[in-house]
């Protein structure tokens, strides 16, 4: 019987430090969100922003670059440029 009971008594020992552990973990990290609930919102806000600005910037290329093919690909452009090339003045 002495062997069995103090092996109960081990895990009850091991399960009693392993509940405290876990619980000064959860104070802690509650601790820390009560702290800085703006930082972490911050964070979040600013990483939401910076994609947001990406995509926005991304768009902004490819509409500039569509914009550039066009006005290369138009026949009054050609012309000008056609015009302009005795002169050393192409673009």
């Amino acid at each position: 019987m002495a062997p069995m009971r103090l092996g109960r008594l081990e895990g009850e020992a091991f399960d009693a430090a392993l509940r405290d552990r876990e619980q000064r973990e959860r104070d802690d990290r509650l601790s820390r969100l009560a702290r800085a609930p703006d930082d972490a919102g911050a964070a979040s806000a600013k990483a939401t922003a910076s994609a947001a600005e990406v995509w926005r910037l991304e768009r902004d290329v490819a509409r500039l670059a569509a914009f550039h093919l066009a006005v290369d690909r138009s026949r009054a452009w050609r012309v000008i440029q056609w015009l302009r090339r005795p002169f050393g003045r192409e673009w």
